[in-house]
């Protein structure tokens, strides 16, 4: 195995376990979704890594959380938290890790900030989705209890990821 392949195999792993140590700064809500900081670690690992390497980093993240290990919010871990009321964040976070990984390359900030945006849009959409899946509820009462609240720190995650990966020469 050459440097290179070490290298982005190291880097993955690191940026797995950065994405679960997010997943640990957590706050409870009434509403059952944490307040958490993952998205800044995927969005983190995208922009320093790129599209395939940030992906990497979060289905490894995801499957060490479905196999069991306490990787995700409140040092949960178990397949029932994938499809549970806010699994469907965990699964957006892949999208993100694309949106961001692809925004990394792109010199237009309309077109760069355009996607970064989309990312935690369509995480949300994926969080919201199995929300009402999960417990029977409206799209807007889902939008309102679990998205609403949680978009402004979300937004600012991914601009302050961008921003702190500018500054990290791997």
């Amino acid at each position: 195995m050459n440097n290179s392949k070490i290298k982005q195999i190291s880097l993955c792993a690191i940026f797995t376990a950065l994405i679960a140590a997010t997943a640990w700064i957590s706050i409870p809500t009434p509403f059952g979704i944490n307040l958490t900081f993952q998205l800044f670690g995927v969005c983190l690992a995208a922009f320093i890594l790129g599209a395939k390497g940030a992906l990497a980093a979060t289905a490894v993240y995801i499957a060490l959380g479905a196999a069991g290990l306490p990787v995700f919010s409140y040092f949960t871990g178990g397949f029932g938290v994938l499809i549970g009321i806010s699994g469907g964040f965990l699964w957006g976070f892949l999208i993100s890790a694309i949106l961001c990984g692809v925004s990394k390359n792109i010199k237009l900030k309309a077109t760069k900030y355009t996607l970064m945006t989309l990312a935690v849009l369509l995480c949300h959409a994926a969080g919201i989705t199995q929300f009402c899946v999960v417990t029977g509820n409206g799209v807007w009462t889902a939008f309102l209890t679990v998205s609403l609240p949680f978009l402004p720190k979300d937004l600012i995650l991914v601009f302050l990821a961008e921003i702190i990966s500018k500054k990290i020469k791997i």
